[in-house]
Parts: structure tokens; sequence; C-alpha cells
């Protein structure tokens, strides 16, 4: 089964070209049917007016049929004419037939006339049939038309009407098939653009809608209901939003009142992990907070960056807690400084984020490099002993940890810096193995106008 092609344009290409295939058929039919019996009618006529006047030419001398006139043969023969007068039984009175057709003539004597064309091996001829009565005696005027004498130009142009004419066709229709290719393409062109605008729908762009205004009448009703299933959308991400910094909002006084509560406890083991248990739930409602604020963050206009200063300064806050658990770190990029684009605050989280994931999930004697490059490719990387391949697609899942028994932390930072880098336009990217782990994401240069 053939199916049909997916391309909008090659469908009605295809369909096209095969009605307008189907159409010159049947229009060539039509002609070459037009033109056949137009030469078939021309073709009696001529074959019936020249037995009507071999009829009048024949005389009667010394008891034998004769023509009068001397030079009718030769005028026939000229025209690739034969004719034949014959008597009831079928005797030949008068034979003036070309040699090429004598063998296969086999044309009935009735009382009517009777037309007929033929084709043997030998010629391709029509020949009519016509009783007639001379002195009284009933007679046959046999007169026959050789259709491959060159003289025999109508049958020529009908038999090659059907090669000359696809001759023609093939080319307008290619030329019909182009000129409906830029029709269409012209037609389609709102569609196309409402399409790139929807490939630049992002949960950072949620208000971004598809112009219906400038689409085709068909399409509109797909581009309007596009629009509303995002509107609703919207609204579920927006109500999704609001419940979880509302939540976040009113945990915070419970976290702080527990944890006050806390130093009440007279076991001084007890009451340490109880408050190291509230910190980490303390800062699982942080994050959720930042979650709920990068989200709002997509309007914000953004600005001119120094990448390099802003890595440099995040090496220096997070060297105190590295060099205590044994690890190095260290700026290995450009020193110049490289101007991005971007929310300072956001990428200055996301940044801190990275590296704080690679000092906490680092065992000691870990070296850490941030770098920076002049294309804003910002690098955090590390020599510990990497994430097995079937983890690296799962560490940016929210709520995510390798082991939640040994392991703090909500699992909410690094689908921070993804969402972070969303927002920017651009993706984190991992590559990970034994020695070697290093995230990297790309920033726009800003314009150095």
């Amino acid at each position: 089964m053939i199916r049909a092609p997916r391309s909008l344009l090659l469908r009605i290409l295809a369909w096209h070209a095969v009605a307008v295939l189907v159409t010159a058929l049947a229009v060539s039919a039509g002609v070459y049917w037009l033109l056949e019996t137009t030469a078939e009618r021309l073709e009696r006529q001529t074959l019936r007016s020249e037995a009507m006047a071999i009829r009048d030419d024949l005389v009667v001398r010394e008891g034998k049929l004769a023509l009068a006139s001397a030079g009718a043969r030769t005028r026939l023969e000229a025209a690739g004419l034969g004719f034949r007068v014959a008597d009831a039984r079928g005797v030949a009175l008068i034979d003036a037939m070309p040699a090429v057709l004598r063998p296969d003539l086999r044309v009935p004597q009735r009382a009517t006339e009777v037309y007929l064309t033929r084709r043997s091996r030998r010629a391709y001829y029509a020949a009519l049939s016509v009783p007639v009565a001379v002195q009284q005696r009933s007679l046959w005027i046999l007169v026959v038309q050789n259709l491959d004498h060159p003289a025999n130009v109508l049958d020529d142009l009908v038999r090659q009407f059907l090669t000359h004419g696809l001759i023609v066709i093939a080319p307008l229709l290619a030329l019909l098939l182009a000129i409906d290719t830029w029709i269409i393409r012209r037609a389609l062109r709102p569609v196309r653009r409402a399409s790139a605008l929807a490939r630049t729908i992002a949960p950072a762009q949620p208000e971004i809608r598809l112009p219906t205004a400038e689409l085709p009448t068909e399409v509109r009703p797909l581009a309007q209901g596009v629009n509303d299933a995002l509107d609703r959308l919207t609204e579920s991400l927006q109500a999704q939003r609001d419940f979880t910094a509302d939540a976040a909002h009113e945990l915070r006084t419970p976290i702080t009142l527990a944890r006050v509560r806390a130093e009440e406890i007279a076991d001084p083991q007890l009451a340490e992990r109880i408050k190291q248990d509230l910190d980490s739930l303390g800062n699982i409602v942080a994050q959720l907070l930042e979650i709920a604020e990068l989200d709002s963050l997509a309007a914000m206009p953004m600005q001119a960056v120094d990448l390099t200063g802003l890595a440099q300064q995040a090496v220096a806050d997070i060297a105190p807690l590295a060099f205590r658990r044994g690890q190095t770190i260290a700026y290995g990029g450009v020193v110049q400084a490289v101007q991005v684009q971007a929310h300072p605050q956001f990428l200055s989280r996301a940044l801190r984020a990275l590296v704080e994931n690679a000092v906490q999930h680092t065992p000691r004697g870990t070296e850490i490099i941030v770098a920076v490059t002049e294309s804003g490719l910002l690098v955090v990387e590390d020599d510990g002993p990497g994430i097995a391949l079937e983890e690296q697609a799962l560490v940016f899942q929210r709520f995510w940890r390798r082991d939640r028994r040994t392991q703090r932390g909500g699992g909410l930072g690094l689908a921070i810096v993804e969402r972070i880098a969303l927002i920017h336009g651009s993706r984190i990217v991992l590559s990970s193995e034994p020695g070697r782990t290093a995230f990297a994401l790309q920033l726009s240069l800003a314009d150095p106008g």
C-alpha cells in the first residue's frame, strides 16, 4: 500500500498532478476521438463524392462499360485512390485498383452503402461500396483510399496526434506543477511563519501565541485550538507555581519554630540530628521558592554580565568549603572579561550550584576547575569518580538523589541549573567518565555596542 506523503505541499502537488494528467489524457482522448470521427466523416464524404463522379462518368461502348473521361484513372491514382465497378455477381467490369490493395480487398456488396477501414500486412485503407443503377443494371462502385499514401495527410495528422500531443503535454504539465509549487509555497508562507513561532514556545516564554489573522481560513481553527490549549496550560502552570510558592512560604515558619524547640531537647546528639534534618528541609523550601521565582524571571530583561568575573567570584566563595573537605579548586579560563547576555543574579546561582555539586559529590583529593572561554562557554570540571551512564539522564530531574539514605539535600540543585539554562536560551550539557566529569553551559555573547 502506497502511503500518502506527509508534506501538505507534496500531497497537493501529487493529487493535482494526477488530476491534470487524467484531465490531459481525457481531453487528448476526446480530441483524438473528435479528429478520428471528423476524419472518418470527411473520408467517407470524399469516397462517396468520387463514387458519384465515377457513376456519372460511366458509359456503355460497344456493349461494354467504360469511363467517359480518359484522365479519371490518373487523377485517382495520384490521390492514392482506386476503384472497381462490379456487377451483382461480384465480377469486376472496370478495375482500377492499386496493386498493393488488390489481394486483401474484401468489401461486401449490399443494398446500402458500406464504409469500412481495414489494416492488413500490406496496407491500411478505407473503402466505400455504393450501389448504383446504370441503364437499369444494378452495379456496385467500390472506391478505396490508401491511407498510407503520401497524399493522405489527414489520417497522418490523426495518427500522430497522440504522440505529438504527449510531447507537448509533458513539459506543460511540468511547468504547471512548477507554478503550483510557487503558488502553494506563497499560500503556506503564513503557516511556515506560525510553525517557526510555535517552535520558540518554551516554559520560559509561555505567553507566545500563534497569529491567526494572517493564516488561511482552513488552518485558522487549528491555530486557535493550539492557542486555547496554551492558555489552559499557562493557567495550570501558574496555579502550580503559585501553590509551590505559597506552600514554601507557609513551611518556613513551622520549620523555624521547630528548630527553636529543638534547642530545648536535653539529648544533644538527638537535638543536633533534628536540627540537621530541619536545615535540610529548610534548604528544600528555599529551593522551591527559588524555582517559583525562576518561573517569573523570563519576562525580565537580560543585561551584559562579565562571565569571567562571575566565575572567579564563585571559585573564591566556594574555596574555603573545598579546602576543608581536602579538595582543590581553581579558575582555569581566559583572563579577560567575557560579556554575556544574562540575568546576573540567577546565573550566579547556577554557577554556584554547579560548583557546590562538584564539591559535595567528589571525594578528598579531587581537583575542581572552573573555566570560561571567549565564546561564552562556562565549564565546571572535576577529576572525581564520574557519574554512571544510566544516571546521567536522571541528575537533572527534580528530587532525584543517588542514595536517599546517606545523602542530604532535596535533589533540586541541578534541576534549578537546567531551568536557568533554559531561561537563557541554552542547555546544560553533561559529559562524564571515570576520572572526569564536566558540566558545560553555552551563553550568548552580549552586543559590544
